[in-house]
């Protein structure tokens, strides 16, 4: 037994023994006691004086527990007292079993109120027991309203006050309570007629014997031969045990070294968890009788079909329920994993995953929604002890499992990630949670962000972080990349850093990044993650093209650090094609369409009973089956937040560049070579140079319509002009400045250049 449960069990004796004292006392209240008290000074508790007026009280709970009595009845709200001393025992008992306490302390409010309400009302008789009923503030409740309402008016007010507090948590604490009086009125019924058919002794065979508390027989319309399922005699029902989930020992994330030093001497802050939207208190509290419904409904079902289940145990998540069912050993897993539809017909849920089964366990898991469902919140997520003292070199938070135990993974192990699910689903705040994780974690000197974003939106963000986190392209403006054409451009680029990389391990003799930054810590390379937001459009408008570097990145970036993360909302063969998933180990699916969706993304059916809103099924490569985790929710608001506070920091003065690839580009294509004339220039260097003196404006775009060529080889004759002087340098996303004025000018300068 932990400490938590013993301090909590402890604190429930004290509670239970304080609140039978307190009742026990006024209970025992005797109107004598007080000419003995009055002998007696009010502290005085010892000594002769004392020991002789004990023995002429009436009270058997001694001089505390008279003066204890004689201040509540008299003073306070008489015998009405008592009601608050019911809502101690509430407390101990809810402690004792290790529940929620937020039954407790509504009943506690409960209990006040309506014992003012009742001293009030006996305040207001002229019976003679109205005094010892109402004590002192009874009688002034009791004058004050009489006075201002009238008495007539004070009786309907305080009748309408109880009853509305007593309406009030009746629904707050019972579930249907319609239902629950309706089912102990049919219990009450039957219980009736089998006494009245024992006593007649009527022979057995239309109701069970007195002894068993429940009908041993029930009509099942849903068995095909029609017939009725009777249990074995002596057979019960397995009692449900409710498994306790797991309680992540809470860290502060802001008392850990916020300030650091970069590689170039610019200091940088990691952003403070304050930036993040403050946990809600999130009620822990399991509904038992919801459970031991769940689980009739979900026993009866299975006894049609004569499943057997000699055990079962209940998890409660954040929104769906794992019950983990241990099987007779003559039933065959096949029998249950055919009921899925059946099963979730029965028990009237959205849709219902079977685990058949459970790895590493003997047992059959059925996730069940449950009717409150909770948000997970991603300070609560990054709040914790495993985060914040984690060893990991790119720790991502998914989220949190059924157990509700923060999952914890490491990108550099996976090594790649893919993503797919619907739309709304939960991709893109996914992928928000797990860049906020690498930010929080990681200083810019460790890693760095390619961000290419088709939809150019999605990632807007981001932009914040140009001068910490994010990469430059060479001849490439933009940072977060969102055209499919310099998307290929900047996949190319990454594959170009990857083989320079492999080249400085071979240089070093070792194997790979952790090992070469040990080395060589001065020359430390950062990590590179790589993160496509719609893999779709890509494929869609480049097809081979970016298929192409993203097999080769995932083959054989892990080595040198480089990590993709890719999601899209089409999880189709012709998207997730046959070489890319091979490459993925690490796969995440959210709420998907149809089965064949999920079998795409996961090799497997279940994604498509998902919930939607963040609920996932997470394949990481080491484990035979997925696991179901809630993500966090992370706002745009609370991204926006942490870029900027980054963002408003002092850049760092050495940019991380990555080099120009080696390829050459015709049209919308790659291939190998290029044209170029005999000083190294393009072909259409001439061309392009009479272009933008017409023009007076030097943009790539111009060179791309124009001339109709791909955007790296419009690059880099753009480069190739500024080297010729024609055209000024980059300046942002900004046309470049035209420095010839005319033609005649421009030919002079060409004839020179020859």
């Amino acid at each position: 037994m932990n400490k938590d449960k013993l301090k909590k069990e402890l604190s429930g004796i004290v509670l239970g023994i304080i609140a039978f004292f307190y009742i026990g006392a006024l209970l025992f209240y005797h109107q004598d006691d007080k000419t003995v008290l009055a002998a007696l000074k009010w502290y005085e508790f010892f000594g002769r004086n004392a020991m002789e007026a004990a023995l002429d009280l009436h009270n058997p709970f001694g001089i505390f527990g008279a003066r204890l009595a004689e201040l509540f009845i008299r003073s306070f709200l008489g015998y009405v007292s008592i009601i608050p001393g019911l809502a101690l025992i509430h407390w101990s008992w809810s402690m004792l079993r290790h529940k929620s306490l937020k039954p407790p302390l509504i009943s506690t409010l409960y209990a006040t109120l309506i014992s003012l309400d009742v001293a009030a009302m006996f305040g207001l008789t002229t019976a003679p027991f109205s005094d010892v009923m109402a004590g002192a503030v009874g009688r002034m409740l009791a004058a004050f309203l009489s006075t201002v309402i009238g008495y007539t008016g004070a009786w309907i007010f305080l009748a309408a006050l109880g009853l509305a507090a007593t309406v009030f948590v009746v629904r707050v604490m019972v579930e249907n309570p319609v239902e629950k009086l309706r089912s102990a009125r049919t219990a009450i019924a039957n219980l009736g007629e089998r006494i009245v058919s024992v006593a007649r002794k009527e022979p057995r065979g239309s109701e069970p014997e007195l002894d068993k508390p429940f009908p041993d027989r029930f009509p099942a319309p849903e068995n095909p031969e029609g017939a009725f399922v009777e249990k074995k005699n002596g057979e019960e029902e397995p009692e449900i045990t409710i498994r306790e989930g797991v309680h992540e020992k809470e860290a502060d994330l802001d008392k850990r070294k916020l300030k650091v030093k970069t590689k170039d001497r610019v200091a940088y802050r990691f952003p403070s968890v304050d930036l993040l939207q403050r946990t809600r208190g999130e009620d822990e509290y399991v509904d038992e009788t919801l459970l031991e419904d769940s689980k009739k409904r979900l026993l009866e079902k299975l006894s049609i079909y004569k499943v057997e289940v000699v055990r079962i145990s209940a998890t409660v998540g954040p929104r769906v329920t794992l019950f983990e069912l241990e099987l007779a050993p003559d039933v065959k897993v096949s029998r249950i994993t055919s009921l899925e539809n059946d099963l979730a017909m029965a028990m009237a849920a959205r849709g219902i995953r079977i685990i058949a089964p459970i790895p590493g366990k003997n047992a059959v898991g059925v996730e069940i929604p449950h009717g409150k469902p909770r948000t997970v919140w991603m300070r609560s997520v990054l709040q914790v002890e495993k985060f914040k003292n984690n060893r990991m070199a790119l720790p991502v938070v998914l989220g949190k499992t059924i157990a509700n135990e923060v999952y914890l993974d490491d990108l550099s192990n996976m090594p790649h990630l893919l993503i797919a699910g619907a739309t709304g689903a939960g991709k893109s705040v996914g992928i928000n949670v797990m860049l906020t994780s690498l930010l929080y974690a990681c200083s810019p000197d460790r890693v760095k962000f390619v961000l290419i974003d088709p939809k150019r939106v999605e990632l807007l963000h981001y932009q914040n972080l140009k001068n910490h986190f994010l990469v430059k392209f060479h001849g490439l403006d933009e940072q977060i990349v969102t055209d499919p054409a310099k998307a290929v451009y900047a996949l190319r680029s990454v594959e170009k850093e990857m083989e320079m990389r492999y080249e400085q391990l071979e240089k070093a003799g070792v194997r790979n990044i952790a090992g070469l930054n040990r080395k060589h810590p001065d020359e430390a390379l950062p990590y590179l993650v790589v993160v496509v937001d719609e893999l779709a459009d890509l494929m869609i408008t480049a097809g081979r093209d970016v298929e192409e570097p993203i097999t080769r990145l995932a083959q054989l970036a892990r080595a040198v650090g480089i990590h993709l993360i890719v999601a899209t909302q089409r999880p189709s063969v012709d998207i997730i094609t046959g070489v890319i998933k091979a490459n993925f180990p690490a796969r995440i699916a959210f709420q998907v369409a149809s089965k064949v969706d999920s079998r795409t993304i996961l090799d497997g059916s279940g994604a498509e009973q998902l919930l939607g809103n963040g609920d996932m099924l997470y394949q990481p490569a080491s484990q035979p089956k997925p696991e179901r985790i809630q993500c966090p929710y992370i706002s745009a608001n609370e991204v926006e937040a942490i870029t900027s506070f980054i963002g408003s920091q002092t850049g760092l003065k050495n940019f991380y560049h990555l080099p120009q690839p080696d390829v050459r580009e015709k049209g919308n294509g790659f291939h190998a070579g290029g044209i170029q004339d005999k000083d190294g220039r393009d072909s259409m260097f001439e061309e392009a140079a009479h272009l933008v003196v017409m023009h007076q404006q030097g943009s790539v775009s111009l060179l791309q319509r124009r001339l109709k060529l791909g955007f790296s080889r419009a690059a880099r004759i753009m480069d190739q002009l500024e080297v010729c002087g024609i055209v000024g340098p980059a300046d942002g996303s900004k046309a470049r400045e035209v420095l010839v004025d005319s033609h005649d000018a421009l030919d002079l300068l060409l004839r020179n250049l020859d």
